[in-house]
């Protein structure tokens, strides 16, 4: 998993969205809002741009499943916090940045081992349940087909297309609805959440400005 979760295999991983740099938090700011020493931004597209897929992945097939319109262009990350595991977000931060994070999670190299597999069960499923879908279109093309070509099979000309839809009532449901309680039950285990009753943090504001710092 190259140097996604630091050296020892966990991090706290928060997906930000800028257009320039200077749009970013100041590392400043975050190490107190969110009382931590150390922090870095890497850039989305950069080396780990594997991993970071495939947390948007995850957001994308969230929203998806909220039927919202969506494309990939409403999950972009332009860059990413990684600090130490087990950081949680706060009121003062979920207000202040809203706009600059899109999500963020409390990973290991386990927990993004996991997440790959759903996501691949997730495609799995959905393509089977896509083929039942157009398998009709694909029976009924068939029929003209064998009628221009002078055919005689009946299975063909004339299929039993009630029989069938009958036998295939709600393929693949039930292992859609498994997988996609997977998906929401994994999010919602690493989410980056508000902490109760965390403290808010004083003088974040009081500070002079700094540049952000961007990998």
């Amino acid at each position: 998993m190259n140097d996604f979760l630091g050296p020892y295999g966990q991090a706290t991983i928060v997906l930000m969205r800028a257009h320039f740099d200077g749009d970013l938090p100041k590392l400043k700011d975050l190490k107190k809002i969110l009382n931590i020493t150390d922090g870095k931004y890497l850039k989305s597209g950069g080396r780990n741009y594997a991993e970071v897929n495939k947390l948007l992945e995850l957001l994308l097939i969230l929203k998806k499943l909220k039927d919202e319109a969506t494309n990939w262009r409403d999950v972009r990350s332009t860059d990413y916090l990684v600090t130490a595991s087990q950081v949680h977000s706060n009121l003062f931060m979920s207000l202040k940045y809203t706009a600059q994070v899109l999500d963020g999670f409390n990973l290991t190299t386990q927990s993004m081992i996991e997440l790959q597999e759903l996501l691949d069960k997730f495609t799995v499923i959905c393509s089977m349940r896509s083929d039942i879908i157009t398998m009709w279109d694909n029976l009924e093309s068939n029929q003209k087909l064998a009628t221009e070509k002078g055919m005689s099979d009946q299975t063909i000309l004339n299929p039993n297309f009630p029989a069938l839809q009958a036998l295939l009532q709600g393929y693949g449901d039930a292992q859609f609805d498994t997988v996609v309680q997977a998906i929401e039950d994994w999010y919602e285990t690493h989410r980056w959440k508000v902490k109760a009753n965390s403290p808010e943090p004083a003088g974040s504001e009081d500070e002079e400005p700094e540049e952000a710092d961007a990998i």
